[in-house]
């Protein structure tokens, strides 16, 4: 391209914008960080005798973002320096300073017509040549650049970061069909080179790769857990680090983000994707009694110090966990879950074999085992399923997997530990469809999704040549 990056503006100074800056500032990029002017005044502000044109009241949304970044914990600044190279401003007063910046970041509430309006206004600000991109989660990035001129089209794209992202590398590009790829390739190198992110590139389709994804297997493994009565302790000790997971597996992390949150993002996701045959899981009737009840009772997880857990305390005063009864509503004591077959599986430190021997036929009636399995098996069947609906290639969404949720292995690297012709057969018998494209891979005499040598994956299969190809 014509210039280097070499000063980027992000607009939006909530939890995602103000991680956005501090990645940038620790890697020496002097940042202009802009949010909205207020429209009305705080009592402390009102007691103080300010206006709303006081300036410290038109930046007081940038500086409580900045504030909260510089407070956060683990630290989201490197250094002292690090903050010194960020400017803070508001949209009205100093919108004018976007000029400057090669790379402008938006970061704003998720809301299609908020979006466009401010695309519109940096239009008219931007320098040539400059980047602007969309931090959304899942908006259509096409239909966010409608109206705007084939210049901007050209240099505009998605970047969906991942939060926190000092701990997940993951970063989603989406380039619509106007985007030029020098500029996809720009940014791509930008953020591997200097930001050490990992990319991913989707195609411009619902939630893109990563949130895709997630979004109904988690909702799957709530689903079962309740249609079949496990306990909220059951599940989690179950979808955690036995599977690959992190410790937060499935009701610990609904806490972390927010039952409200997670309840708004997997209706969102329903609506948009009225075509996928799996989606009635996002709006499961079991899920939604639960979720429904506790929101209505205010318990949204650890925003609110109680969600399926909380903390109490025991007959002398010592801090203790609780634990919802997702029939009564009641929080109980935890107990730690006990199920024979990860007694016998669940130390085996590699993660293919562990598996393979918790899914083994001896422990078909096992509770843990079954579970297990169920969670697995939908998780792959429906990556196979929408990979070439949100994917250029199916490496794209193991990488998404475990850069971006910190999971050990992707869909397509455990099915390979496990074996895919196996599990295959056995996912079939469990009633989950497989997709054709796996079955054409098996045809052609690829029997891994990743072609091994010594151990080491050298290429995998394209969908496309039906044959393997190196791995870049």
């Amino acid at each position: 391209m014509s210039h280097p990056i070499q000063h980027v503006a992000v607009i939006g100074a909530g939890t995602m914008g103000a991680a956005i800056v501090a990645l940038l500032a620790n890697a020496g990029l002097p940042v202009t960080l802009l949010d909205a002017v207020p429209t009305s005044l705080t009592p402390e502000e009102a007691q103080q005798g300010l206006t709303l044109t006081s300036p410290q009241v038109r930046n007081r949304l940038v500086q409580a973002g900045f504030e909260r970044m510089r407070q956060a914990k683990p630290p989201a600044l490197a250094n002292e320096a690090a903050a010194g190279l960020i400017t803070l401003g508001n949209t009205e007063d100093d919108f004018d300073r976007l000029a400057a910046a090669d790379w402008i970041i938006e970061v704003i509430i998720e809301k299609l017509e908020a979006k466009r309006a401010l695309l519109a206004r940096l239009e008219a600000v931007r320098k040539p040549g400059s980047f602007v991109s969309s931090n959304t989660s899942g908006l259509p990035i096409a239909s966010l650049a409608e109206g705007r001129s084939d210049d901007f089209k050209r240099h505009f794209l998605g970047t969906h970061f991942f939060n926190p992202p000092q701990i997940l590398k993951l970063l989603e590009i989406i380039p619509t069909s106007a985007t030029d790829p020098a500029v996809v390739e720009t940014i791509t190198r930008f953020a591997e080179n200097v930001l050490g992110r990992g990319i991913v590139h989707c195609k411009d389709t619902p939630n893109f790769i990563g949130n895709r994804l997630f979004s109904p297997g988690n909702s799957f493994a709530i689903h079962y857990a309740f249609e079949h009565g496990y306990s909220i302790a059951e599940v989690d000790a179950l979808t955690g680090p036995l599977l690959g997971r992190p410790k937060t597996a499935t009701f610990r992390l609904q806490d972390l983000v927010g039952i409200d949150i997670a309840v708004h993002v997997a209706h969102n996701l329903y609506d948009l994707i009225p075509h996928d045959p799996h989606r009635e899981v996002l709006r499961s009737p079991h899920i939604e009694r639960v979720a429904n009840e506790l929101m209505a009772r205010g318990w949204l997880g650890n925003k609110t110090k109680q969600g399926f857990y909380k903390q109490g305390q025991d007959a002398e005063g010592q801090r203790i966990f609780l634990v919802l009864n997702p029939a009564t509503f009641e929080y109980e004591v935890a107990q730690t879950p006990r199920f024979e077959a990860v007694e016998a599986a669940g130390k085996i430190p590699d993660l293919g074999q562990r598996l393979t021997a918790l899914f083994d036929p001896r422990w078909q009636a096992d509770r843990g085992a079954q579970l297990a399995w169920a969670v697995v098996s939908f998780d792959l069947a429906y990556a196979a399923a929408c990979a070439q609906e949100i994917a250029y290639d199916f490496k794209s969404l193991d990488d998404a997997m475990r850069l971006g949720f910190a999971y050990e292995a992707g869909p397509f690297e455990l099915w390979d530990r496990l074996g895919v012709a196996v599990t295959a057969a056995k996912m079939e018998a469990s009633g989950l469809a497989v997709a054709p494209w796996v079955k054409t891979m098996l045809a052609a005499g690829c029997p891994t999704f990743y072609r091994r040598e010594n151990g080491q994956a050298t290429g995998f299969y394209d969908w496309d040549l039906q044959k393997y190809r190196d791995l870049p």
